[in-house]
């Protein structure tokens, strides 16, 4: 047994290698059972889901995290330097029965670094379902975990994530009611694994379908394997509880999001994970209910409506969802009964919750009336364009509230569109003023460098074609050097579809409330270029896509100017308070949750690290040929983070707000209210009046201006702050803003 196998190993290492002048001396007289869970625990969750685009899993990260582990359970004093030992200590092990492999490759900043490596992922997996269910921190609980009535739980955990422990004595139940409720509310909540969906995601994994095409579809080996990796992790967590309700352990960040403890198998999860949750209590539907259940289908097809003007199902009105539900019953029933033959449900926005609720559907109408059904199902309602909605409300900006649905529309608004609107009228402008024989020249390089990058796509690897097609490239580019440098808004004038144009807006307008930059947004266009599927972009030159950052930037200055100032009042305010030598802080409106921006970061030092057993004679440094030598963050030696202070300060104030809502709308509910961030769900019979709630908490929250509240806290300057005409109370006839 291959878990037999490494923990002999590591015992026959741990007698032989670990002398008795060794720091690592404990891991003789220590729980090896339980030093090897520890170890399997953190290779299993870090070489899967890792957040943000850089997907390489760090050798430095491993180690500290598997060391960190191990020494606190052993209760030795916090020593990073020991900790990266011990951790590299257990790795090498791994590597030797050939479950990964360390090597050096690039980092995220093009420096060499140590890199794990997966070779046997079916072998991690086995591991970790080695692990009895009690023993793995970051799995789910059989049974409810006992309220929060102080800071810190009977867990052990802390009831806010900071490094700020000053904020824990401000933490009180009298005078915190709101934060205790929203933790404890989530925490009563049980849940079960849908067997359906469950069976569906295993054959649809194994036999390599389009429901899983994020996979497949990955160019790029490693990507692909991380993928599949999360995918199995979702899987093989779900397995351990079939048949099981079990609960979640919930907490906060710094600035009042609230966070499950749980990996992977819980509402704030991907896709695949919502997709396989049913509630364990239910309710009837009721009429009400069976409405919600269809818009939930229409919402999570997000797909073509065949309405003329081209809008998706969840943009279009919802007595209109529900029409479309209705219009196409028959198909909407087949991939429920036959999801395997019938596999057009694999092409929805949300596949496996589009799926979950067709399933739950058929369900219904097996009862004799389909409003008497008991559904277990969650149906949900998000905000739309949630940090503009913030920003927006903050001002009371007439302007950008229709954009946002902050005011009763007949139609959805889009801020994508809206921003794309002023981006190409901006563009066509620039192009305009281009003198004809000059836009002629423009044109003809543009048609060249694409031209040259399709043969280079379509060349072999590795070629000698490939290589005369890119030195031709290099070459072409340095003889039209000005050409190219003025081909920016020539280029993105060919783009003219509306839609397609909404595309590359999405990602730069969404962000810009969390402290986008014009150079950030104009690395996303570069980013997501190829993620569109728009020919055109495939061939993108990298400063025609930082030209577009720049000009999203730009645009948002103009078309949303009372919100984007708020956003530099906010950053003026973090470089303030970092020239002050402070942490910006703050008390959220509503729910009274203290903020402070801590952060701080473990002084870098390079040590060294030996890797498995001396090999050959001792060098020249008194170390040997397979020592490592390391960059490692000592958590116990800490130091402010440079810049972070003016950095944070707009998103963080911006998701402190987002957070007092989501708290106060699971507060105000009478029943179970579950919450990702700017996105609200509850059983389908309940969501009529939380679809009545959670407008009455936002009105609630800004009705009493808190934008002076946060400026008097952050010392923000309010002298060029201008207040728009928007009435506020509007939020409650929007049909659009939450749904």
């Amino acid at each position: 047994m291959l878990r037999e196998q490494l923990k002999q190993l590591l015992y026959d290492r741990i007698m032989r290698e670990i002398k008795p002048q060794s720091p690592l001396k404990f891991l003789r007289e220590a729980d090896l059972e339980e030093c090897l869970n520890s170890a399997i625990s953190v290779i299993y969750l870090y070489s899967r889901m890792k957040k943000g685009n850089n997907k390489t899993v760090y050798l430095t990260e491993v180690i500290s995290a598997i060391g960190h582990g191990i020494v606190t359970k052993n209760k030795l004093k916090r020593d990073s330097s020991l900790a990266a030992k011990v951790g590299a200590f257990f790795v090498y092990s791994f590597e030797q029965l050939g479950l990964l492999q360390v090597i050096l490759g690039q980092g995220s900043n093009n420096h060499a670094a140590y890199i794990v490596q997966i070779n046997n992922d079916d072998g991690i997996v086995k591991l970790w379902e080695s692990i009895p269910s009690e023993q793995i921190e970051k799995l789910p609980s059989e049974s409810p975990y006992s309220p929060w009535v102080g800071y810190r739980h009977d867990s052990g955990n802390f009831m806010i994530k900071t490094g700020n422990k000053g904020v824990f004595s401000t933490i009180q139940l009298d005078t915190h009611p709101i934060l205790f409720s929203c933790l404890n509310k989530a925490q009563s909540v049980g849940w079960r694994v849908n067997h359906e969906v469950y069976d569906i995601q295993q054959w649809a994994l194994r036999n390599k379908t389009a429901a899983f095409s994020d996979i497949w579809e990955q160019r790029s080996p490693e990507a692909k394997a991380t993928k599949l990796r999360e995918a199995r992790a979702i899987g093989s967590m779900a397995k351990r509880f079939l048949n099981k309700t079990f609960y979640h352990l919930y907490y906060y960040d710094f600035r009042g999001r609230k966070y499950p403890t749980t990996a992977y198998l819980h509402e704030q999860g991907t896709d695949l994970a919502r997709g396989l949750l049913l509630r364990a209590d239910s309710k009837p539907l009721g009429e009400a209910g069976f409405r919600w259940l269809l818009i939930s289908i229409a919402s999570s097809w997000a797909g073509n409506s065949g309405r003329e003007d081209g809008l998706k199902t969840d943009k279009i009105p919802l007595d209109a969802r529900v029409d479309w539900v209705n219009d196409n019953l028959e198909i909407l029933m087949s991939y429920a009964e036959s999801p395997k033959v019938n596999q057009g449900w694999m092409e929805a926005d949300k596949p496996w919750q589009f799926l979950a609720a067709c399933m739950e559907l058929r369900h219904a109408f097996e009862c004799d009336s389909p409003y008497d059904y008991d559904c277990h199902l969650e149906c949900y309602i998000d905000g739309s364009n949630n940090g503009s909605q913030h920003l927006t409300a903050l001002v009371r900006d007439e302007v950008t509230a229709p954009h946002v649905n902050l005011v009763p529309l007949e139609l959805p608004g889009d801020l994508y569109r809206y921003v794309a609107e002023h981006v190409w009228g901006i563009i066509a402008e620039q192009v305009s003023e281009i003198h004809p024989s000059e836009l002629r020249a423009i044109n003809r390089t543009i048609d060249t460098l694409i031209d040259i990058k399709r043969q280079i796509q379509e060349a072999e690897p590795r070629s000698e074609r490939r290589a005369e097609l890119i030195e031709e490239i290099r070459t072409y580019k340095q003889e039209h050097e000005e050409l190219v440098a003025k081909a920016s808004p020539v280029f993105w004038a060919r783009l003219t579809s509306n839609k397609d144009r909404r595309k590359v807006m999405k990602r730069g307008v969404m962000t810009l409330p969390y402290g986008g930059t014009a150079y950030g947004l104009g690395q996303q266009v570069i980013d997501d270029a190829k993620k569109h599927g728009i020919d055109l972009l495939l061939f993108m030159e990298h400063k025609w896509g930082a030209y577009m950052g720049r000009l999203i930037y730009e645009a948002a200055q103009q078309s949303l100017s009372k919100p984007m100032l708020l956003l530099s009042i906010f950053e003026k305010a973090g470089r303030k308070a970092e020239a002050e030598g402070r942490f910006l802080s703050w008390t959220v409106p509503g729910t009274n949750f203290p903020v402070v921006q801590n952060y701080t970061q473990g002084k870098t030092k390079k040590i060294w690290v030996q890797y498995g057993p001396p090999l050959g004679e001792r060098l020249s440094t008194g170390y040997y040929q397979n020592t490592l030598q390391l960059n490692i963050s000592f958590i116990e030696d800490i130091e402010p983070s440079k810049g972070k202070q003016s950095q944070g300060a707009s998103p963080n104030a911006i998701h402190s707000l987002d957070a007092a809502h989501l708290a106060m709308t699971v507060h105000a509910a009478p029943f179970s209210v579950t919450t990702i961030h700017d996105s609200y769900g509850c059983l389908c019979a309940d969501m009529p009046e939380l679809f009545r709630i959670v407008r009455e908490t936002f009105v609630e929250l800004y009705e009493t201006d808190p934008l002076q509240s946060l400026m008097t806290d952050v010392q923000g300057d309010t002298s060029e702050i201008t207040y728009g005409s928007l009435d506020i109370h509007d939020v409650l006839k929007s049909e659009y803003c939450f749904v």
